[in-house]
């Protein structure tokens, strides 16, 4: 019990103050590192009600800064795209699934690095199909964060206003993630007991990610969002690579 504790802890410890300085990634970190200490069944729940919990306590902050129409645009996209991510999932494997979201986005990063850039204001349908993307991915693999930060990144808005708009858009992602969880009845006594006990690690590590968000440059922002989506993507294709070979 105080091994799984001092893990879950750590696990929450990290992804906190990765999305105190991102903005992102709690998620994307948090899954991963909580299932060495917890439940596979608690693991998911537990991480979208402190994704919630957390992006609620960040509104405040985030809200001035937001692009907050690129928010209105890629919300729907997230709602229709889930749906059909979890229809998809019933029809193809896990491990090509993995290999091409992790594909997916070392190319999206590729162009990022190459300098591609979206104009300030992107089309709504640029906008919409990104959100949908990222509800598809959500569905599949319960990581739809990539497609969103590759399109804030390309977009090419400040480190304050990418991180802004992320806050709002992960937390609002956690919302849809959360109320078919509650709804079905995911979120137990003990994710609820785990998410209590996580609060003082999650908004100490917010904070303290927050702390160096503010003063760090702004291309260690972009370095550390580009570095984080690269580790995701090879962790991903190594994956489905073993699996295929398993």
């Amino acid at each position: 019990m105080i091994y799984s504790l001092l893990a879950a802890m750590a696990g929450v410890l990290f992804a906190s103050i990765l999305r105190g300085f991102t903005g992102f990634g709690f998620g994307l970190a948090a899954v991963p590192l909580l299932s060495l200490a917890l439940p596979p069944a608690e693991v998911v729940p537990l991480v979208v009600t402190l994704q919630v919990v957390i992006g609620v306590g960040g509104l405040r902050t985030a809200w001035p800064d937001c692009d907050w129409r690129s928010v209105r645009a890629l919300v729907p996209g997230l709602v229709c795209g889930v749906p059909i991510g979890l229809l998809i999932l019933t029809v193809l494997s896990p491990n090509p699934v993995r290999f091409a979201i992790g594909a997916v986005i070392i190319f999206s990063v590729w162009l990022i690095q190459r300098g591609i850039r979206l104009p300030p204001n992107p089309s709504w349908i640029v906008s919409a199909s990104v959100g949908l993307a990222s509800g598809v991915i959500s569905g599949l693999a319960s990581m739809g964060g990539p497609p969103v930060v590759v399109y804030l990144l390309a977009v090419g808005h400040s480190a304050a206003r990418m991180r802004a708009t992320a806050i709002v858009y992960f937390m609002l992602s956690g919302v849809v993630s959360f109320v078919p969880m509650a709804a079905t009845g995911l979120i137990t006594r003990d994710v609820l007991i785990w998410t209590v006990a996580s609060l003082p690690v999650l908004f100490g590590g917010s904070r303290l990610g927050t702390w160096a968000f503010f003063r760090a440059k702004p291309h260690h922002h972009r370095m550390v969002a580009l570095t984080t989506l690269s580790v995701l993507a090879i962790l991903l294709v190594g994956r489905a690579l073993l699996g295929a070979i398993g």
